[in-house]
């Protein structure tokens, strides 16, 4: 009887561990998660914005992006910007997102269901399909410059 139980527990455990290996995993490391936009520097006038109060954040998971807004403060910055889904590459120093056509994720966005890039400026990019260098990913910050901006990412 302790035998027999023994050896099911035993098959028990393959089985379960066995299926374990059949699960995906994006290869982006630190990358995956919630990172909220810090500060953005615009590098042809030096200047820096304070972003941590606008509510800026890239939800990141395996090849998708989400970048939301969600700022409560209307009087300060405007209306919320809708949300936007973008597929991206990314090497060990770089990110490319591809321009596929945007879904935005808004309810106020029905008429027009693909983002503008008033929509995606906001985000940090001057084109849909903005090219970043990786200058710092670690565990808790991130920084990406691109041909106008540096910005400044805490993981959320």
């Amino acid at each position: 009887m302790r035998h027999t139980l023994f050896s099911l527990l035993i098959l028990f455990a393959t089985i379960v561990l066995g299926a374990c290996s059949n699960f995906e995993t994006s290869g982006n490391g630190v990358f995956d998660g919630y990172w909220q936009l810090e500060r953005m520097d615009t590098l042809a006038t030096g200047g820096t914005t304070d972003m941590h109060e606008r509510l800026v954040f890239w939800a990141v998971q395996h090849h998708l992006i989400e970048l939301c807004d969600r700022h409560e403060d209307t009087l300060k910055y405007g209306p919320t910007n809708v949300s936007v889904f973008y597929h991206f590459r990314r090497t060990d120093d770089s990110l490319h997102f591809i321009a596929d056509p945007l879904p935005v994720t808004d309810n106020r966005a029905w008429a027009d269901p693909y983002a503008t890039l008033e929509n995606v400026a906001v985000y940090g990019f001057s084109r849909f399909d903005e090219a970043f260098r990786m200058v710092q990913l670690d565990d808790d910050n991130m920084i990406l410059q691109s041909k106008f901006y540096r910005m400044y990412f805490r993981k959320y």
